[in-house]
């Protein structure tokens, strides 16, 4: 070549270099390069799409086939209960059941002719293992059996008793004309598993005589083999395994090696759960159809659905389904030579990829040095520069960043001497408010009310040592909420907002204790944004505010006790002397022996009556100074027998029926001295007569002793008496006072009758208890000591005490 035109070459491949220098043309050839990548991606996803789409359909072809041998497997059982049907219409049959209802047995020539029938049915359908008929106590009547593809006709002496069999009370169980199908089960002959086991599903229909009475049970008994070959062809030619599953959760199954040998595997699905999933089977069992891949198998599966007869001759659950296991790499095996390719492509991708990234990185090296000198810089450091050769636009994007830095480096050095100046500034100020913050809280704790901070929720913020002694008994209170010391805070702090203005005092009590509380609430924004809390303990002054009115009641139950001692003074001059009289003149007529008996029947009560009276003015007197008792044994009817007579002509006057439920003898007496029993009862009788004006019903009795086991307890056993009645009630606020002298709610009333009840209550060491609801009634409970006993009587009282006997015996 001349040497002008070789010049002219060499400057012609200057040219084409000088356009590839720079940052563009390195980006133009990275580029350049990382075309192939969309290419091979499509590749890629297209030959995905090929494989899922020829593995769909495969999945699609194995549903269809597993649901098309699950129709099969369907048509089979609704053959079995056709022919079940048959069977049982037969008039062979029919006489059978007549002669079973008769108590005549079977005869001879009728076993013979049903066991010819039957042999011919079993030789006729190979899916029938045993037809027998069970009579209604279960004992085999007539049975043929298929043993080694022979039909077996049983002799009598070989028939078995199946009543403890399951199948036998569920199919019983059935009307005539419905068929009862059994879940898969071995068979069982002689009490043990019949081996080699053979696992059967039984069909079965009971027989009834001409008046429709069960007299039997007439059972086919299918061999599993037969309904599980229907799908093992279509599993043994792809080298799977075949499952049947019942409704009962239990599966059969025979793999390709076990085709024609005869061997079964029957166990509970459970087994199945290291194959094939939970939710898997639970799919399988629940009754629906598809073809999923797990891990290296595919599962194709399908429930067996009912037919038209047996699905209108049974209430027998056949949630029944089958199912087919094959591996996946035999069924997949053409499909997954497609996988070299995909190999070949994805090494192709990979190389692309390297070469791509060992490019990238060189191309970017100055850009990473760039964004390294950047990060030294965002950490402070800006004494770094970068360095940077060529004479491309990155290289002077480098010099532009040094000049940058140097620049940050000096605007930052003034920062740093004005952060100092800043920081002792800060300092000085720090230190004053610490000073202000330990003087504020020596104040807080020396003082000797407790202060707490709320938050907004109630919690406890803050709290100096006399709150924690008040309410915490020395231990921590922060973290803790406020609502545990006073369970009204929630309401409260909810309605905060309406009382922001000053401090709002309460009172409660914790641990015993009386505390005065000020709460402010703390919202310098118009809502609450917690709460200051001041305690104070005072317990001492609440007791001594409680001491004073207790000892101004006490004068004043005093006064009123002298006033009624003055009182009865009076009342024992004017009343004593005429009863007095009253009494002589009653005893000088019973004294005459010609009174007729009616009169000295009433002068004789006439007579006590007078005592009487003479015995509550001593009670009345009794108040201001003590009075002699004189207590003995004393029933309960004789003491209320007089007391119904006194007050009957007021009762029935105001329409109030007074019941008294008699004591039993087996109730001891009580300890009392009989007039002031009498007064006791009385007074309690006439308050409850006058409390009903418009009627009413009073019950006067023993309470059983059922649920005051107690009372017969101690040194002093005793009983209780009630006196119930329906009237209006005493209201909450009056029945703390109705024990009080003079204190009464009724217009007339005097106030004493109450007073007197509780007076002798005392005195003959009882008490008396009041329940009473508004509108409800009232009932009086006295509990009144109980006449001496020896030790064997008052040991059997004891025992009788919380047994329905003490209450059968105080209601006689």
């Amino acid at each position: 070549m001349p040497h002008g035109a070789l010049w002219a070459v060499r400057g012609r491949h200057l040219r084409i270099l000088r356009h590839f220098r720079g940052l563009a043309a390195k980006t133009y050839a990275a580029f350049l390069i990382a075309a192939a990548v969309p290419v091979t991606a499509a590749g890629l996803i297209g030959i995905y799409y090929s494989l899922d789409a020829l593995k769909q359909e495969t999945l699609r072809h194995l549903d269809h086939e597993v649901t098309s041998r699950a129709t099969g497997i369907a048509r089979l059982l609704d053959q079995v209960t056709r022919e079940i049907i048959y069977l049982a219409s037969s008039p062979l049959l029919h006489d059978l059941a007549n002669n079973l209802a008769g108590g005549g047995g079977v005869a001879p020539a009728a076993r013979q002719r049903l066991e010819r029938d039957y042999a011919t049915f079993a030789r006729s359908y190979h899916h029938a293992y045993q037809v027998r008929v069970l009579d209604e106590s279960g004992m085999e009547v007539v049975r043929v059996d298929r043993r080694d593809d022979r039909i077996y006709v049983v002799p009598e002496h070989e028939l078995q008793n199946k009543a403890g069999r399951y199948y036998f009370n569920e199919g019983f169980s059935h009307e005539p004309g419905q068929v009862y199908v059994s879940r898969l089960d071995l068979n069982i002959e002689h009490g043990k598993v019949e081996i080699p086991e053979r696992p059967v599903i039984r069909f079965a229909t009971p027989i009834a005589d001409r008046k429709g009475h069960k007299r039997g049970l007439l059972v086919i008994n299918v061999h599993a083999e037969v309904i599980l070959e229907q799908i093992q062809e279509m599993a043994g030619v792809r080298g799977g395994i075949a499952y049947l599953f019942d409704h009962s959760g239990f599966y059969l199954s025979r793999g390709a090696r076990e085709a024609g040998s005869g061997t079964l595997t029957m166990e509970s699905a459970e087994a199945l759960v290291p194959l094939l999933s939970r939710p898997l089977l639970a799919r399988i069992l629940q009754g629906t159809h598809g073809a999923e891949v797990i891990g290296d198998w595919i599962v194709a599966f399908a429930p067996i659905v009912v037919g038209t007869t047996l699905s209108e001759r049974t209430d027998s659950a056949m949630d029944w389904a089958v199912a087919s296991t094959y591996p996946r790499a035999r069924l997949f095996e053409a499909v997954f030579n497609l996988y070299l390719l995909y190999g070949v492509l994805g090494l192709c991708l990979t190389a692309t990829a390297l070469g791509g990234y060992a490019l990238s990185r060189h191309l970017l090296r100055p850009l990473t040095l760039l964004k390294n000198e950047t990060e030294e810089i965002a950490r402070g450091n800006f004494s770094n520069r970068v360095e940077i050769r060529g004479g491309d636009e990155i290289t002077e994007l480098g010099a532009r960043f040094n000049s940058m830095a140097a620049q940050l480096e000096r605007f930052y050095q003034g920062l740093a001497d004005q952060k100092e100046r800043l920081e002792a500034e800060v300092g000085a100020r720090t230190a004053a408010l610490e000073r202000e913050r330990r003087n504020l809280a020596m104040v807080i704790e020396s003082t000797a009310d407790g202060i707490l901070a709320l938050g907004p929720d109630g919690a406890i913020e803050l709290a100096n040592s006399a709150a924690e002694r008040l309410l915490g008994g020395g231990a921590a209170l922060v973290g803790r909420r406020f609502s545990e010391f006073w369970e009204a805070w929630g309401a409260f702090a909810a309605g905060a907002g309406a009382r922001l203005r000053g401090a709002q005092p309460l009172e409660f009590v914790h641990a015993g204790h009386t505390l005065s509380a000020s709460v402010a609430a703390v919202a310098p924004r118009g809502s609450p944004e917690g709460f200051i809390v001041v305690v104070r303990d005072v317990s001492e002054e609440r007791r001594l505010q409680e001491h004073r009115r207790e000892l101004d009641r006490h004068m004043f139950q005093m006064e009123k006790m002298t006033t009624m001692g003055e009182l009865a003074m009076g009342l024992a001059h004017e009343i004593g002397n005429p009863l007095a009289g009253m009494k002589a003149v009653v005893q000088m007529l019973l004294e005459q022996d010609t009174l007729p008996a009616d009169q000295r029947s009433a002068l004789e009560r006439i007579h006590g009556e007078v005592n009487r009276l003479a015995e509550f003015l001593r009670t009345f007197h009794g108040f201001a100074a003590p009075q002699e008792m004189h207590p003995v044994a004393c029933r309960l009817e004789s003491a209320l027998e007089d007391v119904l007579l006194w007050t009957r002509k007021e009762a029935t006057s105001r329409g109030v029926v007074i019941r008294y439920a008699p004591c039993g003898e087996r109730v001891p007496a009580l300890w009392a001295d009989p007039g002031q029993l009498k007064q006791v009862l009385l007074n309690l009788v006439i308050n409850a007569v006058q409390a009903m004006p418009e009627g009413g019903r009073i019950e006067i009795g023993m309470c059983a002793g059922i649920g005051h086991s107690e009372d017969l307890e101690g040194e002093l056993p005793r009983m209780r008496v009630c006196v119930r009645d329906t009237g209006p009630g005493i209201e909450p606020e009056v029945l703390p006072r109705i024990f009080e002298p003079f204190f009464t709610t009724r217009r007339l009333g005097s106030g004493l009758g109450l007073a007197v009840v509780k007076k002798i209550a005392v005195m003959h060491g009882a008490d008396i208890y009041v329940k009473s609801k508004p509108g409800k009634g009232t009932t009086f409970e006295l509990v009144w000591p109980i006449a001496p006993l020896d030790a064997r009587e008052l040991r059997q009282l004891r025992e009788a005490a919380g047994t329905t006997r003490l209450a059968e015996a105080a209601h006689g």
